[in-house]
């Protein structure tokens, strides 16, 4: 009859309130869980921004354990993409740190829009060849939207770095970015400045896309190349505007078609292919096209420079359209590089279909 069947708990109206209450209740659940990610540093919308792991940014307080965690999360994140953020008008305190990969994601995107700034050279409680390292990374973007900054504090390195006759000092100081072993690379719109020795490194990597960087030190900083290569293919440095105190890029042993263009160098000691051979060793250099590049007050403009004594070949190596302004050797080819160790004449780098146009 009828009251039975409004009393039935199973009838329509006590389904619909019951459903409503469920669907509430899931909702609740919903936006606890979202905002324990939230409060746990999680990414939303696939950015990891190195604040939520704890980072101040206050150029003070030490930053790595955030960069660090930040990284786990963004590398492990599943999907498309991940953004590892960095955020603007902040500057961050970081030490030695190693990006690991491989990352779960087709792209990892490392937007760098504060400032990095390494410690002292005092404060390195572990010394390696690198400050920051992207290593087994492929599909790697690490960008600064015009407004990203690397401070290499270097300035705290060169004053110990050995010199004729030094026994306390400075052999080897780190690369402030180094890129090893990765594949499909870009490195964009970021400056870099006062490495304590090179500043960026480009190592047994491929597909590396390097464009529209500002790379500055003083011009008697030691050993502080704009962007060095070596064994690595592939490789297309472009559109920038780099001045140290060393070359402004350097191709080294093992690498094969690489691409300079568009590239305001200066000061420095220009582009530089090699050095190759260095202590007899076989090495070699093929395919370097290098174009539309200014040199401006610096020691060299395109050099190409072998050990004494070396071995192996540099060959298929172009430079068209470069021009110079006050440069003390606008083109070179020393084929006997050496330092202070005199090294028997025992062989050379061969050097075949060097072109030089414009």
């Amino acid at each position: 009859n009828n009251s039975s069947r409004v009393n039935d708990p199973t009838g329509p109206t006590s389904m619909g309130i019951i459903g409503i209450l469920r669907i509430a209740i899931l909702l609740l659940v919903g936006l606890a869980w979202c905002g324990v990610l939230v409060a746990g540093g999680g990414g939303v919308d696939g950015v990891f921004n190195v604040e939520d792991y704890g980072a101040l940014g206050d150029g003070t307080t030490d930053d790595t354990k955030a960069f660090v965690d930040a990284w786990a999360a963004a590398c492990g994140a599943t999907g498309s993409s991940a953004t590892l953020l960095m955020p603007a008008a902040k500057s961050f305190l970081v030490g030695l740190t190693r990006f690991s990969g491989p990352c779960a994601s087709t792209r990892i995107i490392v937007q760098v829009l504060g400032t990095i700034t390494a410690p002292a050279a005092s404060a390195w409680s572990e010394k390696k060849n690198y400050w920051l390292l992207f290593y087994q990374v492929d599909g790697l973007t690490v960008t600064g939207n015009n407004t990203g900054l690397l401070d290499g504090s270097g300035e705290t390195w060169w004053s110990d770095k050995c010199k004729h006759g030094d026994d306390d000092c400075v052999t080897k100081a780190p690369t402030a970015l180094l890129v090893m072993n990765c594949t499909d690379v870009e490195l964009s719109q970021f400056s870099s400045k006062d490495s304590p020795q090179m500043h960026i490194g480009l190592s047994m990597s491929g597909k590396v896309n390097v464009t529209q960087l500002t790379i500055t030190a003083p011009e008697d900083s030691p050993n502080t190349d704009g962007v060095h290569v070596d064994r690595s293919e592939d490789v297309h440095i472009t559109g920038s505007t780099i001045g140290t105190g060393d070359d402004c890029i350097s191709i080294g042993p093992g690498s094969r078609f690489v691409t300079v263009d568009g590239i305001v160098c200066g000061p420095g000691h220009g582009v530089s292919v090699g050095s190759l051979g260095r202590n007899g060793a076989n090495e070699s250099v093929e395919y370097i096209d290098v174009r539309n590049v200014q040199f401006i007050n610096t020691t060299n403009g395109a050099r190409i420079k072998t050990w004494k004594g070396g071995r192996g070949y540099a060959k298929s190596i172009s430079f068209t359209n470069i021009n110079f302004t006050n440069v003390d050797h606008p083109v070179i080819i020393n084929q006997f590089y050496e330092d202070r160790q005199d090294v028997s004449n025992t062989g050379a780098v061969a050097l075949s279909n060097i072109t030089y146009t414009n």
